[in-house]
């Protein structure tokens, strides 16, 4: 994304997104939508269950498509012409729901019909929701894709690697509203169960997107009677709260930024990476982590440091605002980049 936009330009888009989350943060009845929930935590996933309990509550028409097993980390995984093969009983939500080795790699959760599983990559399940589900359900494009929340943050040059972030790319290029959420929490992957008492943090999670899609929609008319402006979506990331309920911060809009703080970075020993040792990733392997802040980098590694006040790492690291960041589909360079670039390629390219 072009996040010079946010501060150069003032355009209209911005200020409709600043006009929706400054006015009207309510939880007031909102107008009913079609929406398409997506993740990369699985249909397991207590974040994306609890959300679809707070649409539907809230007089939304609601359907999951998403991964049968935990796909973190796949980003825009494709798997062109790869067919989906069926489920080996092995998948986190085969053990949870019952599914048996066998069954199609696609089909729905035996207690919800509209939670339906892909065995592929995020995109192929969001994909799978956008072609096939939406049209058999709506009849057409659902009036909004969420991707998430996410179980860890997704910020900076992460969300390249990120299916949560990657889902709504490919919602935002057909035109659709998108919204990718993720939440500073990552693990324990917390598992759905309905029996999650109201007050679990996956509510308290679903809480902070009814409110930010509360906002958007009561403010449909700036933006020309849409939810967002066509070719843009957001990335929101909540941060981790000592104290309270994450629903009681306040919005701020970010820009995605690289972020030092959470780069990938090879190692020769995974050991070596405090949070890969965290996630049980504890060995003397190689493989690749993140590098929040304060872990031990690989020798000689020196990341550049993100200094800007607004970019979404920074934002989050003070635990006092929930991040959201306006995204486009693909991240063009600033025209001045572009600029450069023909003054180097002068009498070369046109």
């Amino acid at each position: 994304m072009n996040s010079e936009k946010i501060e150069v330009h003032g355009n209209s888009a911005i200020k409709c997104l600043v006009a929706a989350l400054g006015i009207g943060l309510f939880g007031g009845q909102a107008l009913a939508m079609n929406v398409l929930l997506c993740n990369d935590d699985s249909i397991a996933a207590a974040n994306i269950r609890a959300l679809k309990s707070k649409l539907v509550a809230a007089g939304h028409s609601v359907a999951i498509a998403a991964p049968v097993d935990n796909q973190s980390g796949s980003g825009g995984a494709l798997a062109f012409l790869r067919p989906i093969g069926a489920l080996t009983g092995n998948e986190r939500a085969s053990k949870l729901f019952g599914m048996k080795a066998g069954q199609p790699g696609i089909g729905t959760d035996p207690s919800d019909a509209d939670v339906h599983y892909v065995n592929g990559s995020p995109v192929a399940a969001c994909l799978y929701g956008l072609d096939v589900l939406a049209p058999q359900k709506w009849g057409g494009n659902p009036d909004l894709v969420i991707s998430g929340p996410n179980e860890g943050n997704n910020i900076g040059v992460l969300n390249v690697s990120s299916g949560t972030y990657n889902n709504i790319v490919y919602a935002i290029a057909r035109g659709i509203p998108a919204i990718a959420f993720s939440d500073a929490r990552a693990t324990p992957l917390v598992s759905w169960d309905a029996a999650l008492p109201a007050t679990h943090h996956s509510y308290q999670v679903a809480s902070v997107a009814m409110r930010l899609i509360d906002a958007l929609v009561a403010k449909k008319q700036v933006a020309g009677g849409k939810l967002l402006p066509t070719g843009m979506g957001l990335n929101v990331n909540i941060p981790e709260v000592s104290s309270g309920s994450p629903a009681d911060l306040p919005f701020r809009i970010t820009k995605i930024g690289f972020s030092s703080n959470y780069m990938p970075a090879f190692y020769e020993k995974l050991s070596d990476s405090a949070i890969a040792a965290s996630a049980g990733a504890n060995v003397a392997l190689p493989g690749i982590s993140i590098t929040p802040g304060g872990s031990k980098l690989p020798t000689g590694v020196v990341l550049p440091k993100d200094e800007s006040p607004v970019a979404e790492s920074n934002v989050v690291a003070q635990k006092n605002a929930i991040t959201v960041t306006p995204v486009e589909v693909m991240p063009e360079a600033r025209r001045v980049y572009e600029e450069a670039l023909r003054l180097k390629l002068e009498g070369v390219a046109q």
